[in-house]
């Protein structure tokens, strides 16, 4: 389900290192969208690769989390975190897409509830605080927030203003562009 993620060919245009990024050749615009996508993956990317690291560490060496904290700068607790999340959501279970707080929610689930909310979180685009909700139980709010259309010929920022004005007003004049039925 996972999936790798390869900078490829950006390795000689693009230097990082633990204080930035440095595009030290010139991107595509094709190299620079992949390049970004690549870079919003890896902070879910980061904490699996921490935990799945100390399982490895921990199955092979033996070794725990005090060596991890020097090495790493991190803390025993988030380490703990990473290694909890990663031993109880297994790498076939893991949605790319959702964040790592996403797996985090559902890690004190059985696999097969796992599965079925990463699944549907996936599908439906839901929230970290959508998907706590539905773990808890407790019902999904209905949207009481009714969409509304910016009228023709404004633009979003003057759409924003009109609203934020209007936000100090007890009612809607009669000039206002978002009164119902204009």
């Amino acid at each position: 389900m996972s999936e790798v993620v390869h900078i490829g060919s950006l390795t000689d245009s693009v230097s990082i290192s633990e204080t930035g990024l440095a595009v030290v050749n010139e991107l595509s615009f094709e190299q620079w969208s992949s390049l970004m996508g690549t870079l919003s993956r890896m902070d879910t990317a980061f904490q699996f690769a921490i935990g799945d690291a100390l399982l490895y560490g921990e199955s092979r060496y033996g070794e725990r989390y005090s060596q991890a904290c020097d090495v790493t700068g991190q803390s025993y607790q988030s380490l703990a975190n990473y290694v909890w999340v990663s031993k109880s959501v297994t790498k076939d279970r893991r949605v790319p897409g959702l964040s790592w707080t996403h797996h985090r929610v559902v890690a004190k689930l059985d696999p097969e509830k796992q599965t079925e909310l990463l699944t549907i979180a996936k599908k439906n685009d839901w929230t970290i605080t959508t998907l706590m909700e539905e773990v808890r139980g407790e019902p999904l709010p209905k949207n009481t927030v009714e969409p509304l259309l910016i009228p023709e010929g404004m633009s979003v920022r003057e759409a924003n203003a009109v609203l934020h004005q209007a936000s100090n007003c007890t009612s809607l004049c009669d000039e206002c562009p978002f009164r119902k039925g204009r």
